[in-house]
């Protein structure tokens, strides 16, 4: 008998704090990020509802672009997740027009080939409404773009490549002599990369204006890791994820 109140104490406790932890996951709010929230922004805001919904809690949010060569248009969609043919101008239209949140704009697709067509949408878009586009971040992995934005007023982000703690010693070095040389031909753009190679970033480029991403799948269990980022005066962004139960994309 005792044994069996034991069993039942066992599952209803463990029960709690998996309901406990589902909820924390959800919420907007983090333990992690009191004091900092003025930095914290939603990553892939790619519905309207998950637009707005993410705006009640951060002043700013990360969206996917994709241009679509053959429609000319901007399709908020982060591939090899189907589009539902969301065209960012009517996403943006959603907007109070009195509101001009701070927006992350991931281009998947921003090349050398794509830029000045990509260019002259978000202009067009933008300039309708008289949208300060200091409030915009442009960022892609192809930084010889990334001057045809600054020069028009917008920020700007060189999408670092990926998992440059992985490298080995040589590997590393010749990665961040090429990173050294774009940031040398372009002294105003920033750079964006995940949480897990900040120590690299910080120690190379320890001036450069800073967008990182924090993305853990469930819980964040580095708690001091976050804060050192977020306490960090050249980091101006952490993105971090944010979920809804309807209109999450």
């Amino acid at each position: 008998m005792i044994r069996s109140k034991k069993t039942r104490f066992r599952i209803v406790s463990t029960l709690i704090l998996f309901v406990f932890a589902f909820l924390y996951h959800l919420s907007p709010y983090k333990l992690e990020f009191l004091g900092d929230y003025d930095k914290i922004w939603a990553h892939r805001a790619n519905s309207i509802e998950k637009l707005h919904s993410a705006l009640q809690y951060f002043k700013g949010v990360e969206l996917d672009l994709m241009y679509n060569v053959e429609g000319d248009f901007l399709d908020v969609n982060h591939p090899p997740t189907e589009s539902i043919g969301l065209r960012f101008e009517d996403y943006f239209d959603t907007l109070d027009k009195t509101e001009h949140p701070l927006l992350w704009l991931d281009i998947k697709n921003l090349n050398r080939d794509t830029a000045s067509d990509i260019l002259d949408k978000l202009l067009q878009v933008f300039r309708k409404r008289n949208y300060p586009l200091q409030n915009i971040l442009i960022e892609t992995r192809y930084p010889e773009v990334l001057p045809l934005f600054t020069k028009e007023g917008f920020k700007t982000s060189y999408y670092l490549p990926y998992d440059l703690r992985k490298r080995d010693e040589d590997e590393l070095r010749i990665e961040i002599l090429k990173i050294e040389k774009t940031l040398n031909d372009q002294p105003e753009i920033g750079i964006s990369t995940n949480h897990k190679d900040y120590h690299i970033i910080k120690e190379h480029f320890p001036n450069r204006r800073k967008y990182i991403w924090i993305l853990v799948p469930f819980l964040n269990i580095d708690f001091f890791g976050t804060k050192e980022i977020l306490k960090d005066e050249k980091v101006e962004v952490v993105l971090i994820n944010y979920n809804l139960l309807k209109g999450n994309r």
